[in-house]
């Protein structure tokens, strides 16, 4: 029986297949099992003084993404600071040939430009929330998608992720303390299908995706 993944989590005590998150400037040990790491957009401003020496850790670490990383508009960080950084992510993440797990909040439209700029050809929208609309125009660049536990608080979220593609999805539990097979069950309802194969064609993306 296929185990589940678990796409994006900050829980280090989770016992399935996942991707853990290093932040740099806040986390102080790296995970142990496979990670992303990246400057997290909230902490733009706070880790000035590290940025060079995060940024330099960035380059060198053994992560497999580089993430999360991106644009928020809904924090008090400068929008400027925020997009210079994750552009220097960026270009971390092209020179590594690495794929990239993005932090967007209402900043679709910028972070897709700012991937196309850096010719980023693997991202992964983590902890989507939107309409089917916003998601049509990050599948139609090629990215994947991520569902959290939140995303099944809005309605117009459930509906993107009914109209997701098998193929281009995640599921995560970021930072819920519910177990990974509480949100595959309740997208397997949503997306009227099978959990095991639900389970299979995220395996298979998993596998894609890091290739």
């Amino acid at each position: 029986m296929v185990s589940f993944v678990d796409i994006h989590t900050h829980n280090p005590h989770c016992d399935t297949e996942r991707i853990a998150n290093f932040r740099l400037g806040v986390d102080t040990i790296a995970p142990t099992t496979p990670f992303s790491a990246g400057i997290h957009p909230w902490d733009a401003e706070v880790v000035t003084k590290q940025r060079d020496r995060l940024l330099a850790q960035l380059a060198d670490c053994e992560c497999v993404a580089i993430g999360e990383v991106g644009l928020d508009k809904a924090c008090k960080v400068p929008f400027g600071v925020q997009r210079e950084l994750f552009e220097a992510q960026l270009t971390i993440a092209a020179e590594r040939n690495l794929p990239v797990i993005v932090h967007c909040v209402r900043a679709t439209s910028e972070c897709l430009t700012l991937l196309a700029k850096h010719n980023i050809q693997k991202a992964l929208f983590h902890g989507f929330i939107g309409s089917v609309e916003v998601a049509e125009e990050i599948l139609s660049k090629g990215y994947f998608i991520s569902y959290g536990f939140g995303s099944l608080r809005s309605p117009k979220t459930i509906e993107a992720l009914r109209h997701t593609p098998l193929d281009r999805l995640f599921l995560e539990s970021d930072t819920a303390p519910h177990p990974i097979g509480e949100l595959y069950a309740a997208a397997a309802e949503i997306k009227g299908i099978d959990i095991e194969l639900l389970k299979d064609t995220i395996k298979d993306n998993y596998t894609t995706f890091f290739r």
